[in-house]
């Protein structure tokens, strides 16, 4: 009867100290650290920045350590960081550019990667778009994308994420000049 009671609270105590744990993650957010043109570090930070004021001087930020750390070997164009996929969280969108094995030509590429137990983890690392990848941007939940045709016309493309990868949604525009596409790709929605 008292070994129940003993297996019973140690079970308790033990659930409250898992679940008091995960409540008391801190919110975490990706940055790019560059060290050359082909080579970044995707970072994880806390989000929340700390300020210290110090006498007739300007705030300055105290130095932040990384939770973790990504390799990326390739050159980078951009980092979207936003929740693509309603987990709450963070996630990170990289554009890199890379050979693939299928595609060996460098082109831009769509990394996507995760936060897992303060750990960064790789969501999907996209090896092509519907057309030729020439800019994205983050309007959650979508990834709008800007993509070159072969016949040298532009199409804006909303993509969201599916259980494995991106998702076609729409296209904004189809077969149009760069200067309409660039409109309608910088347009709030």
């Amino acid at each position: 009867m008292f070994k129940n009671r003993y297996k019973r609270f140690g079970c308790l105590l033990l659930f409250i100290f898992l679940i008091g744990k995960a409540m008391a993650q801190q919110p975490l957010t990706f940055e790019l650290e560059r060290v050359n043109d082909s080579l970044s570090w995707l970072c994880l930070y806390p989000k929340v920045q700390v300020n210290t004021e110090q006498k007739g001087h300007k705030n300055k930020w105290k130095t932040r350590k990384a939770i973790a750390k990504w390799k990326l070997p390739y050159p980078v164009y951009q980092l979207a960081t936003g929740d693509i996929n309603g987990d709450g969280k963070d996630e990170a969108i990289v554009g890199v550019i890379k050979p693939t094995r299928f595609y060996p030509q460098p082109a831009r590429r769509l990394f996507i990667f995760k936060q897992i137990n303060d750990k960064i983890r790789p969501m999907w690392m996209g090896s092509r778009m519907g057309g030729i990848l020439c800019d994205f941007r983050l309007i959650e939940p979508y990834v709008r994308t800007l993509q070159a045709t072969t016949d040298n016309k532009y199409v804006v493309a909303d993509y969201v994420w599916d259980d494995f990868g991106l998702s076609f949604v729409r296209f904004l525009t189809e077969a149009v000049s760069h200067e309409e596409a660039v409109k309608r790709f910088v347009a709030s929605e």
